[in-house]
């Protein structure tokens, strides 16, 4: 049984949060472009290169999983120490995690 530290446990939902966040995004792009909507948000000049950041997304959302997994096997980080801490405080990442889940929220709802 691999224990982990209250330290390992918050990178990792942090990890996985941010996953999430960022495949949401990317599955809104596909589904904006699948309806034909994505026209409506973006100049249509700009309508592939918007397609287009929806793999940099999905592969970014895949980094956040790996790192997670990482984490959870008690990997340690590559040596580039360039990972940001979050913040300690809940408060502030409820408002970091809000202004990026906000606009994804306006966005399905609306």
């Amino acid at each position: 049984m691999i224990t982990l530290s209250t330290k390992q446990r918050r990178n990792i939902v942090h990890h996985l949060i941010r996953c999430g966040i960022l495949g949401a995004f990317g599955l809104y792009i596909v589904y904006l472009a699948r309806t034909g909507t994505l026209v409506l948000f973006v100049e249509p000049n700009l309508a592939v290169p918007v397609k287009l950041s929806a793999i940099g997304l999905f592969a970014t959302a895949i980094y956040q999983f790996q790192s997670a997994v990482q984490e959870w096997q008690g990997i340690e980080a590559a040596a580039c120490d360039c990972n940001h801490e979050p913040p300690r405080s809940l408060l502030a990442n409820l408002v970091v995690y809000t202004l990026f889940l906000l606009p994804l929220a306006i966005g399905i709802i609306f």
